[in-house]
């Protein structure tokens, strides 16, 4: 009868004789679902893997960012050591615009006035001597490169100190060198360097190396030609000295 309380000799025959498959049943229910949270755990602890992973590249990014900058402004500060002379601190500039007429004539910079700049200051890159403050607005300046056919400046050989003239010639590779004395030890190779002498740019600002002379029928000295330190065609920031 239903809700029975005992059961028959045979009822319990067949259930203690089901016993062993009921385990086995529960057994394999059981491995499986050990199985199953295992397999959850491994996809959690594998999603939290990836996480880390992505976490650390994040980090190292980030590290080789700083290290970069670190070492971007070492390299600034290396390369305005010879600034320091002035007590004016130099003027930093971006390129803006360049001549339509001819790439190594003048350039446009993003300073002016109001940032203290006035015609004549010198336009110097940490390679060397850029040009001159032509012209200045509030906001901008035009800037004559030394490469100007226009542009004309006193120098120096570094390693004999004799005084030359260097000019510009429209082209962005070579400048012409016109001695200033009868006599000039000038060879291949020589570098020269500014001259206060000239009252355009301070002393001692690289300007380029002498790669051709020109001796002329008697052997003297008449014009020789310098390559100039600063790629004037590519340079796209400048400084500019007070």
């Amino acid at each position: 009868a239903e809700g029975r309380p005992e059961l028959t000799f045979i009822e319990g025959k067949v259930r203690d004789g089901l016993a062993p498959i009921y385990g086995a049943v529960s057994g394999v229910t059981g491995f499986f679902r050990h199985w199953a949270g295992v397999i959850r755990n491994y996809s959690r602890l594998q999603q939290e893997n990836t996480e880390l992973l992505e976490e650390i590249d994040r980090m190292k990014r980030k590290l080789a960012a700083l290290e970069q900058l670190e070492e971007e402004n070492a390299r600034l500060r290396e390369d305005l050591g010879f600034y320091r002379t002035s007590p004016v601190p130099p003027v930093a500039a971006e390129i803006i615009a360049r001549s339509p007429s001819n790439w190594f004539d003048k350039i446009v910079i993003n300073r002016g006035t109001d940032h203290g700049l006035e015609p004549g200051d010198a336009v110097v890159t940490p390679a060397g001597v850029v040009g001159r403050i032509y012209t200045a607005a509030e906001r901008t300046a035009e800037v004559m490169l030394i490469a100007d056919d226009r542009s004309a400046f006193g120098a120096a050989v570094l390693r004999s100190g004799a005084p030359v003239l260097v000019e510009g010639t429209g082209q962005g590779s070579s400048l012409r060198l016109k001695p200033l004395i009868k006599e000039v030890d000038i060879e291949i190779g020589d570098e020269i360097v500014t001259s206060s002498m000239s009252g355009i740019f301070p002393d001692g600002l690289p300007v380029g190396k002498v790669v051709d002379i020109d001796r002329g029928e008697y052997g003297l000295l008449l014009t020789a030609q310098v390559s100039p330190h600063v790629d004037l065609a590519r340079v796209q920031r400048v400084f500019i000295l007070k």
